[in-house]
């Protein structure tokens, strides 16, 4: 029965992250142009964060690595826009990772959250996205300059990812990956599922 189990929660697993990296896959395609005004640049707001950060917290830190890596390959095979970017890809891995390792540990899950979006806002968007971007694109500006300039766009794209998957979290964990809501008392979630803070988490 336990070897059962387990094998049946492996399953789950991997046809989460199989779906959230479909999910990546449409995410990293799409996205709403946003024109910004006073800081001579403009916006994509893209969802790829929410899909990336979903499968870290849920799934772990594997997981969510391979659907950050999976839905920028083959999103860049879908819809190339320039040579293979590296760096943009292991930022992407890095969308899953982060959240993922920031969620082993034992704090309210919307702290959690916030924390694994300030990592990523500075190892993934000011760090290995930026870096990327502009190592292969953009010519005759130095690096912090053009960093800070990308930075004023994209803490608006960070700021509605990290809202909606707070947002989004405690619907997700209950209806999908039937987690107890953390919020109620602790004898109550007990009672209604005894030990089960997610199988598929870790």
């Amino acid at each position: 029965m336990e070897r059962r189990g387990k094998r049946s929660s492996a399953l789950k697993k991997l046809a989460y992250t199989g779906l959230l990296a479909a999910l990546a896959v449409v995410a990293n395609g799409f996205g709403i142009f946003l024109p910004v005004f006073g800081v001579g640049a403009s916006a994509t707001l893209t969802f790829s964060y929410i899909v990336c950060v979903t499968a870290g917290i849920f799934l772990g830190p594997v997981a969510g690595g391979i659907v950050g890596g999976i839905g920028d390959l083959i999103g860049w095979l879908i819809q190339p826009a320039g040579p293979f970017n590296i760096f943009i890809t292991l930022g992407s891995i890095m969308l899953g990772v982060i959240p993922g390792l920031v969620f082993k540990f034992k704090m309210p899950p919307l702290i959690k959250i916030f924390i694994s979006f300030v990592i990523i806002f500075v190892v993934c968007t000011a760090g290995l996205n930026s870096f990327g971007i502009w190592f292969y694109y953009v010519k005759g500006k130095g690096f912090f300059v053009f960093m800070a300039g990308r930075l004023a766009t994209q803490s608006i794209v960070w700021a509605v990812n990290l809202a909606l998957t707070s947002a989004m979290y405690y619907p997700v964990a209950r209806y999908i990956f039937k987690i107890p809501d953390e919020r109620r008392k602790p004898e109550k979630a007990e009672s209604n599922v005894s030990g089960k803070e997610s199988v598929l988490h870790r």
